[in-house]
């Protein structure tokens, strides 16, 4: 044997080969595909390539692909059939693996194929029967008797290895006839499956009978529409003795066929002729055949005047054949190996980005899967760089909370304005945000107080006058906690959802689900049991109480002294200089008249009230005398006293507000314009210099003479002190009590938590677990799929390795 001819095997060898392991399904293989319409001659055609017989009873066709496959040899002639199965029973999806069975032994004589054939056939149609009992069968129970559940027709492949003297390397793949008069849907199946086998760079054998016109060929067609520049295409006519002796003009139509003048082919057509039933009958051989076949085209005309007279007879087509098959062998095995090795490293990347199988027992797997999540959730716990968006809404939360608390401070209000002294402190760092709560006048208290008295000896103000001043103000503070807590609450549901969502969990639909249900019961459980102290601490803030002395006192000082200087910045605001009576009060300016009594200029000592509309009315001057009220933290008043100060003071529920108004003089009216703080600065480097040092503006505001509403002062520093020490005690006490008992008490929980609502130590554990982590069905045949797609790949560079010399 020579090199070549070596070579030729080996080519056929393997695409043969990659044939076997289902390397089809994935890649374009070189082949030769046989198609035509049912009695097209196709049988004959196989038959004379192949050297053996076929199933062709009359009413009875190919129901199934059969692939032959030639190879010449020395040795003594043999045949092994084996069905190769690529599809389920029932012809639907393709099988994970191709798997190809010999089906009976090696057959040494041509006579026992075609009953072999029929077994194999029928073995393809019945997928339910053994092998065993086909082969118990006789043809004529095979032939009579149909089994209900057989298939009309069978994607799987009947393979015939046929090898011996005198047989062309060669390989080809016959298809079932193309139907026209049958059901639709058998039509369809028969169509479907030939347009199937024909696609890619296969060579496509059209047997067309010269009994009937090229344009109601429908296997011709179709080769057509899957190779519509004709340049896999290969005819062949069969049947030219059926041409009547006197269609002279029938004959030359195909004979413009045959020499390419009409409907070419880059192959061309070729012509063969075929015994007939007679002559079968007779038994004529294979070698009989083709020796009559070469006698006919040297005798008719116009057969034996074409100018291709090598386009005539089987041994012209097989050599053909033989040889533009190893010619697209050999230009397409580089094209598969690189194909092969470039799908083969997709599927690798497609299983690599697919999630992993489950590994160990389920319930193991689903204690490191729970593991896994209660670190992904107190990573967000802790906070991180990279996991700062729960902490940071957190934080958000409180300080809205902050403000919250903030706007409920007691809007006092100790001179005409409409709003009550600045917080410098506070107004800093809440960005300006004052009070929203209503006025609450030095009159407002004055009466409030004088509501609130009942059993207390003079000059005391009630316990109760200030519980209620600082009760008003905290009558939101519990709206406040649960909004702020609220808000906390679903920035942590949130989290732990998006963590549950986490890819590592998501694939898992019923794990998912039931993670979601246990993670808003845990939310819920934590958030109720926190709830309890937090309002145990609202509970607590409706007892004043504070061990802070220092910060109420300093507090309580500041705002009194706030409240006074407030009063007092009232009291010197300058009036309009004195005018003629007859004078027209200057629109726009808001001056009025000075009164006759005020016109030498001397001003009324006693302070004028911040309300004239007080409750106090011509009522009994007869009072008992007494001390100024004091409370029982330490005296926050100056020591210096006004002239006044030792007359008989009336107790502020009996005192009359003054009527008469309160100016400046005229010449004051200029003064008034000087700058407070160079008069403060300068007043306190005075006080440094005569050894008082340390004092601020606010200081000074104490040296103010003793106020007609000085309890009523009081009263609403030490309320307004108080806040400031129950404001900064809830907006840290809050915060803290949620972070601590709701945002890490959540984290610390988790995993206790879903370890026992997932039963994991049960003995029931692993199966329970199965079902959790049951996957998506699309994730698990894709990844099934997949893994069949590697392998077969995997063999399919095997093969092309061990070939080499591509």
């Amino acid at each position: 044997m020579d090199h070549y001819a070596s070579r030729r095997k080996d080519m056929l060898a393997i695409v043969n080969q990659l044939h076997s392991i289902g390397a089809q399904t994935y890649i374009e293989l070189p082949r030769i595909v046989v198609i035509g319409n049912q009695s097209a001659g196709k049988s004959s055609v196989v038959e004379a390539i192949s050297g053996i017989t076929v199933p062709r009873d009359a009413g009875t066709c190919t129901r199934c692909p059969m692939e032959c496959r030639l190879a010449s040899s020395e040795d003594p002639w043999c045949c092994q059939i084996s069905i190769r199965y690529e599809f389920e029973p029932n012809g639907g999806r393709r099988l994970k693996d191709v798997i190809e069975r010999k089906f009976g032994d090696l057959i040494m004589k041509k006579s026992q194929v075609e009953p072999m054939l029929r077994r194999a056939q029928w073995a393809v149609l019945n997928p339910k029967l053994s092998y065993e009992h086909i082969f118990g069968m006789s043809m004529h129970e095979m032939d009579h008797n149909s089994s209900n559940s057989a298939l009309r027709f069978s994607r799987n492949v009947v393979c015939v290895d046929l090898k011996g003297p005198g047989l062309t390397d060669l390989s080809f793949i016959d298809l079932p006839g193309i139907i026209q008069n049958a059901e639709t849907e058998t039509v369809k199946l028969v169509e479907d499956m030939v347009v199937s086998h024909i696609a890619g760079n296969c060579l496509i054998l059209v047997a067309l009978p010269m009994t009937d016109d090229v344009e109601n060929q429908k296997a011709l067609k179709l080769a057509n529409v899957a190779d519509p520049q004709g340049r896999r295409t290969i005819g062949v006519l069969t049947k030219p003795d059926m041409l009547p002796e006197g269609s002279v003009k029938n004959r030359a139509l195909w004979l413009d066929v045959v020499e390419g003048r009409r409907f070419p082919l880059k192959h061309g057509y070729y012509c063969t002729r075929h015994p007939d039933d007679a002559d079968r009958s007779q038994g004529m051989t294979s070698e009989e055949a083709r020796k009559a076949e070469m006698e006919f085209f040297a005798r008719m005309e116009p057969w034996n005047i074409s100018i291709k007279p090598h386009y005539f007879g089987v041994k012209n087509l097989t050599a053909a054949l033989s040889s533009l098959l190893i010619q697209v062998i050999q230009e397409a095995l580089p094209k598969i190996q690189l194909e092969a090795t470039r799908q083969l490293e997709t599927c690798r990347d497609e299983l690599e980005h697919l999630p992993k199988p489950i590994v160990g027992d389920p319930a193991t797997y689903m204690l490191q899967l729970i593991t896994a999540l209660c670190d992904d959730v107190n990573l967000h716990v802790r906070g991180s760089p990279q996991t700062s968006k729960m902490i940071q809404d957190n934080r958000a939360a409180f300080a809205k909370f902050r403000v919250d608390i903030r706007k409920t401070a007691p809007n006092f209000v100790s001179s005409g304005k409409a709003k009550a002294p600045a917080d410098d402190e506070e107004s800093d760092e809440d960005g300006g945000v004052l009070t929203t709560s209503a006025p609450f006048t030095v009159s407002d208290m004055r009466k409030h107080i004088q509501r609130s008295v009942t059993r207390e000896l003079p000059n005391n103000v009630p316990f109760d006058a200030k519980v209620v001043l600082i009760t008003s103000f905290q009558h939101s503070w519990p709206s406040s906690v649960k909004s702020c807590f609220d808000a906390v609450r679903n920035t942590v549901l949130n989290t732990l959802l998006s963590c549950v969502d986490h890819e590592r969990l998501g694939r898992y639909d019923l794990l998912t689900h039931h993670l979601r249900s246990f993670v808003s019961e845990i939310i819920s459980e934590q958030y109720a049991s926190c709830y309890k102290i937090l309002e145990a601490i609202l509970e607590v803030e409706l007892s004043p109480f504070t061990q802070n002395l220092h910060y109420l006192d300093s507090s309580s000082e500041k705002w009194l002294a706030k409240y006074k200087g407030a009063r007092q910045e009232k009291k010197s605001q300058p009036v309009p200089a004195p005018a003629p009576v007859q004078a027209l009060k200057p629109a726009g300016l808001g001056f009025s008249p000075i009164p006759p009594k005020m016109s030498s200029g001397v001003l009324d000592s006693r302070p004028a009230p911040f309300n004239n509309n007080s409750d106090s009315s011509d009522e009994s001057s007869q009072v008992p005398t007494f001390k100024p009220f004091k409370f029982g933290t330490k005296n926050r008043t100056n020591t210096s006293t006004p002239a006044s100060a030792s007359a008989p003071v009336i107790p502020i529920w009996d005192q009359r507000p003054s009527t008469s108004g309160t100016f400046l003089p005229a010449e004051n009216i200029l003064s008034s314009f000087a700058s407070d703080k160079e008069k403060t600065d300068k007043a306190l480097a005075a006080l440094a210099a005569l050894g008082f040092t340390g004092l601020t503006a606010e200081d000074l505001e104490k040296l103010h003479p003793v106020d007609e509403y000085e309890t009523e002062l009081k009263v609403m520093a030490e309320v307004r002190g108080y806040f400031q020490v129950s404001y900064k005690r809830i907006i840290d006490y809050v915060p803290s009590l949620i972070d601590l008992k709701f945002v890490k008490a959540v984290g610390k929980a988790l995993q206790p938590f879903l370890i026992k609502k997932f039963e994991l130590g049960s003995n029931e554990a692993n199966v329970k677990c199965a079902k959790y982590l049951a996957e998506d069905p699309v994730v698990t045949a894709v990844r099934e799929e997949l893994g069949v797609k590697k392998r077969r790949l995997e063999k399919v560079q095997e093969e092309l390795y061990r070939f080499g010399g591509l």
